[in-house]
């Protein structure tokens, strides 16, 4: 057993002994290569990490972003779809007002119609004319009253004109470039004295002074 620790204890002891030798071992061209190429593994390795860390952060940062811009976008539009909705609705609200109020004055226009059309004068006995007038103008005044009443209210609809022009009333023409010519050629031919006035004043003015 000393015999063993002897050879096992004899190369450290020759280390001991000659520390060149382990300065060159250390120093050998292997070893050094060795050591280069660790460093550059090492190296390439943390440039890598330092790549997929400048991505990572750059797609981070553009997902962000778009995530802005994306919100950005959709609060804009969705501020123009619930105006447009909140507009349609107030639309369709005064639509259906007013198709109520029109259709309250049809139906009373109707009832009207069947209280008028039942009176029948020509049916009429000579004998009982005056009572009967003295019921059917009060009807017929009624009828009259709330028929220019609703014509006298037609202008407010705005989706409709139907009760602005009374059935038989001739509606206002618009203004043509045939009728505009017509206005503009009576204004010169009411004009024209005064202009022919004015030239010959004029004249007689250039005359006297000359």
């Amino acid at each position: 057993m000393p015999a063993l620790d002897t050879r096992s204890q004899q190369p450290y002891r020759q280390m001991e002994l000659n520390p060149h030798a382990a300065d060159d071992a250390m120093h050998s061209p292997e070893r050094v290569r060795e050591q280069v190429e660790k460093l550059r593994m090492q190296a390439e390795l943390f440039e890598q990490q330092r790549l997929q860390s400048e991505s990572q952060s750059r797609e981070l940062e553009q997902s962000t972003m778009r995530k802005a811009h994306f919100n950005a976008d959709l609060n804009e539009l969705g501020q123009k779809i619930h105006n447009a909705v909140r507009r349609i609705e107030r639309e369709l609200e005064s639509m259906s007002n007013e198709q109520q109020e029109l259709e309250h004055v049809c139906d009373c226009f109707k009832r009207h119609l069947q209280i008028l059309s039942a009176l029948q004068p020509q049916m009429w006995p000579p004998e009982g004319v005056s009572d009967r007038l003295r019921e059917a103008i009060p009807k017929l005044d009624r009828a009259e009253n709330d028929f220019l009443e609703a014509y006298a209210m037609g202008r407010k609809y705005r989706h409709t004109d139907v009760m602005v022009h009374k059935p038989g009333e001739v509606k206002e023409s618009k203004l043509t470039w045939r009728k505009l010519r017509e206005e503009m050629a009576k204004g010169f031919f009411f004009h024209l004295p005064l202009f022919l006035l004015i030239l010959i004043s004029w004249a007689t003015y250039i005359l006297i002074t000359n």
